[in-house]
């Protein structure tokens, strides 16, 4: 193959005059990472079509802008190696093009520095087997420049000559300078402040490569923040917003209705509400979870919150009431701060407190977290006999399996508070894709997988309901289910708009993000759905409420008792009663007809609502309660 490229009159004219050779391979390199990067852009969903429409134009702008800044960087500081530099770099940015673009079709953001913090060696397995499935055939794109590249490498290495330092930073100037004007003339058309909420808001208006830039440039400034003082203004802030949401938790409703009782609470994984009641051939897909909303709350408006975290957000959100950080996982990041939690709280009326998960005890680093969070019991993968093994690649205990022999693990003689973590329902969903529930012609797709998945889910959940009635708990406990996180990444998002018969737009995927929560109060005899909108931060003070003790430290709000109804993503995006704001495009439609709304008339209270990200995340970076104590 190289022996016919060498023989073409083209690369015979580069041996002759390898200056042209070079000057062609220097604009093969720019233009092969600009389309790598468009592809990254676009196969993403972060840019979407019309391509010509003004923000993908200051994307591409703005990114071959970057790519000539880095060509600038290389002509300054290699010499006769240059061309031996521009081919690892090429390979460095197509490897890091390549895990942003895997990494966001399953978590929906970019990998930055704190993602790497997080990720050990376990998780790092575990998520690579769950995004290996997520790499596309149109993804060859990323390689198909390397013969062209390793052409040139062997034709031109040795035979391009040294340039004189003055006259080689005379022309890296001139090329960094072309490429910072560039830059800057649709630098200050971007909305910069809305950067600080969305990495994919920067990627989508300057590009991945500024994406990472920024990202890196605010992980540097949190980490040289980390030990200031609390500014007078962030004490303000933060006296502000705990005040308001202390006199909005004002009681009434369901207050003191499981006091002294169990707490159980069951976080399911990737169990979406689009499933619930919903039937495919016939045949319900979540029977078990069906029949429960005829015995508990309902709350059908509720939406997950996690970040980079996931699963291990979920379970923050829940405990502390806290927002999860929008780079990497608190429980990685922050796992040795001081924090106010529902464990520690209960621990406080003499509850024994467990949480439960049949997995390896440090994924996650749930080893130590649990212990800042307060959980005396962690039950982990070391303590089940792995007798079942269902779901992730048929490497975890079966939920029903793991529902079976935690409930000899918990003292059910003292009041406790159990905190389940399941597992089964997990993506990529592809080991259930021969499980006995008939999908139609949703058979062997990822959207069909996963309905069987969830099938499979709702049964465990059934026999671990009755299984509470048999032990005469279920009466005697407050019992909270809720999904953790999203089921279907964007990349698969065109299969559920299809299933659910809905149109392909920001705002109907925002309002796609719910989760169920459902709660049971002790000899509940009449069930109710509750409409109000939520997140999972709200479960906390929810729960407070209902058993009877204060909680100052939540930012969440108490769902049977406000007249507020907002959930806040953590990239931004704001979903209210009224309307839909999408902080990546800082669009806002109308919350009922999804006509386009004015930003303007909605900016101070969206505003308002933002600053709860703010308050969260100084609480958690500067470590606020174990200043107070």
């Amino acid at each position: 193959m190289l022996k016919v490229i060498k023989d073409t009159k083209f690369i015979k004219d580069i041996k002759d005059n390898p200056h042209y050779g070079e000057v062609f391979y220097w604009i093969f390199f720019i233009f092969s990472i600009l389309i790598k990067c468009i592809y990254f852009q676009f196969t993403t969903h972060i840019n979407s079509e019309p391509y010509f429409s003004f923000t993908n134009l200051m994307m591409t702008i703005s990114t071959f802008a970057i790519i000539l800044m880095i060509c600038a960087i290389i002509a300054l500081i290699f010499n006769k190696k240059r061309i031996k530099a521009l081919f690892i770099t090429n390979i460095l940015l197509t490897i890091l093009l390549i895990a942003d673009t895997n990494f966001f079709r399953y978590y929906y953001d970019v990998i930055t520095i704190p993602v790497f913090n997080s990720l050990d060696s376990r998780i790092m397995n575990s998520v690579n087997q769950s995004i290996s499935s997520l790499i596309n055939v149109t993804d060859i794109i990323f390689i198909i420049d390397f013969p062209v590249m390793l052409a040139g490498l062997i034709i031109l290495n040795k035979r391009v000559g040294e340039i004189h330092f003055y006259k080689r930073t005379v022309r890296s100037l001139v090329l960094f300078l072309v490429g910072v004007l560039t830059f800057l003339t649709v630098y200050g058309k971007a909305e910069i402040t809305a950067f600080a909420y969305s990495n994919n808001y920067s990627a989508q208006n300057l590009g991945v490569f500024y994406s990472h830039f920024y990202s890196t440039k605010l992980f540097i400034r949190e980490k040289m923040s980390e030990d200031e003082d609390i500014t007078d203004e962030e004490k303000e802030l933060i006296e502000n917003v705990f005040e308001s949401k202390n006199q909005e938790r004002s009681g009434g409703n369901y207050t003191g209705i499981a006091e002294g009782k169990n707490l159980i609470i069951v976080q399911m994984e990737a169990i979406q509400s689009f499933i619930i009641g919903r039937t495919i051939n016939g045949k319900e897909i979540t029977p078990n979870l069906n029949k429960f909303i005829n015995e508990c709350l309902y709350f059908d408006n509720i939406y997950y919150q996690t970040a980079g975290g996931n699963t291990s957000d979920a379970e923050f959100l829940c405990n502390t009431s806290l927002y999860p950080m929008a780079e990497g996982a608190v429980y990685y990041r922050f796992y040795e701060n001081t924090y106010h939690s529902l464990p520690q709280a209960l621990k406080e009326k003499g509850y024994d407190t467990y949480s439960l998960h049949a997995y390896e005890d440090v994924f996650w680093n749930r080893n130590e977290m649990y212990k800042s969070i307060g959980f005396d019991n962690f039950i982990s993968a070391k303590d089940y006999q792995m007798d079942d093994l269902v779901g992730w690649h048929g490497e975890a205990l079966s939920d029903m399996s793991f529902f079976r022999q935690s409930f000899d693990k918990i003292d059910t003689k003292n009041p406790f508070y159990s905190f389940f973590v399941t597992l089964s329902c997990h993506h990529p969903f592809d080991y259930f894709e021969d499980y006995d529930f008939d999908v139609g012609e949703l058979q062997g797709t990822y959207l069909g997988n996963y309905i069987k998945a969830a099938h499979y889910a709702d049964e465990c959940m059934g026999y671990f309901i009755d299984e509470l009635k048999k032990r005469d708990l279920f009466d005697d406990s407050l019992l909270v289910l809720y999904g953790d996180h999203k089921a279907i990444p964007i990349v698969n998002a065109e299969e559920l708009y299809e299933f659910l018969g809905l149109e392909e737009r920001e705002d109907i995927w925002a309002k796609l993000q719910k989760v169920p929560l459902m709660i049971k109060y002790p000899n509940q005899e009449t069930p109710e759905v509750i409409s109000n909108i939520g997140g999972q931060i709200d479960i906390l003070p929810t729960i407070s409420n209902m058993m009877g003790f204060d909680f100052p430290y939540a930012l969440g709000k108490d769902l049977l008792n406000t007249d507020k109804q907002y959930a806040i993503f953590r990239n931004g995006t704001v979903v209210t009663d009224k309307y839909v704001y999408i902080n990546c495009s800082r669009n806002v439609y109308d919350y009922e007809d999804e006509t386009m709304l004015d930003l303007e008339l909605f900016e101070e209270e969206i505003s308002s609502y933002l600053k709860e990200l703010e308050v969260s995340d100084i609480i958690i970076t500067k470590d606020l309660f174990k200043r107070l104590n």
